[in-house]
């Protein structure tokens, strides 16, 4: 392991010490979990960008893409079907194509 130095000013040292105590670990302790906690945060943060980025990319050669609030009410409907044993009341809506979408939200002359 390698040793890394941290300052820290007195009323963040203060907490740390406090907040260590109360969770029962040493301050070197909760650093090392808090440091791991924002590394996957941020690991996280950047997989979702590059999912969206790809998804995104998928999108505008033609893949699938589905009317959000329309997708949205059919999942809502798979939920409370599933709750109260009942088949979904509403059916998942058609996919489309982004250029598709685009051509029929063209406003007409």
């Amino acid at each position: 392991m390698s040793n890394l130095s941290v300052k820290l000013d007195e009323v963040t040292h203060a907490r740390l010490k406090t907040l260590a105590a109360r969770e029962g670990t040493t301050p070197h302790a909760l650093m090392v979990q808090a440091i791991g906690s924002q590394l996957d945060d941020i690991e996280a943060r950047h997989s979702f960008v590059e999912r969206a980025l790809q998804a995104q990319a998928h999108a505008e050669v033609g893949g699938a893409v589905y009317d959000g609030p329309a997708y949205g009410d059919h999942l809502r409907a798979r939920v409370r079907a599933g709750i109260s044993g009942q088949p979904a009341s509403i059916k998942k809506p058609r996919a489309s194509t982004l250029a598709a979408v685009a051509k029929s939200s063209k406003p007409r002359a």
